[in-house]
């Protein structure tokens, strides 16, 4: 058969040895190597550091966005809570002036669709009202805007002005919507 390449005593005596284990580390050590920081983590860091002194929170708006119609029974999507209840006497205030003056001047006013954004602070004043789209006539905008600056709000409670922000509660949309055969 010829010559047969044979192991050697050494190669084989390696094959058999177990690997050794590393030796177990204390709680210490252990706490030790994920408290460390590398050079280049602490340099990031930094970076973050500077980056986050420019950042600024999103400033989060909460405000109502719903519907006044003359079609229907009333309703409100409010909820449980002291917000809820606050937008549903908002939006119950404007409601009925709105109705009343709909009633008055109904032969003046077109069929279509308003909506307002308006601010009401903290005691209850409305503010900055805009009125952001109009598919009816001038009459129909003057009764929308009229039953709003004439609502008589209460003042925003003390634990729903302390989630909102401090300009008050935005109400971005309020929509009026006058239908044929009202």
């Amino acid at each position: 058969k010829g010559a047969q390449p044979q192991q050697s005593k050494a190669a084989s005596q390696q094959k058999q040895m177990p690997a050794p284990q590393p030796a177990p580390i204390t709680a210490a050590e252990q706490f030790a190597l994920l408290t460390q920081k590398s050079a280049p983590e602490t340099e990031r860091s930094a970076e973050a550091s500077q980056a986050q002194s420019a950042y600024r929170r999103l400033k989060e708006r909460t405000h109502i966005a719903g519907n006044i119609t003359n079609h229907g029974i009333s309703a409100v999507n409010a909820l449980g809570t002291p917000l809820g209840r606050y937008q549903k006497i908002v939006a119950d205030s404007i409601g009925s002036r709105w109705y009343t003056y709909v009633k008055q001047r109904g032969d003046l006013i077109n069929i279509g669709t308003l909506r307002l954004r308006f601010v009401v602070d903290r005691s209850g004043q409305v503010k900055d009202l805009k009125i952001i789209e109009n598919s009816s006539n001038e009459a129909f905008a003057n009764v929308c805007v009229q039953s709003v600056l004439e609502a008589h709000l209460p003042p925003i409670p003390e634990d729903v002005a302390n989630t909102l922000p401090p300009d008050g509660l935005e109400i971005d949309g309020l929509g009026f919507i006058i239908f044929p055969n009202g």
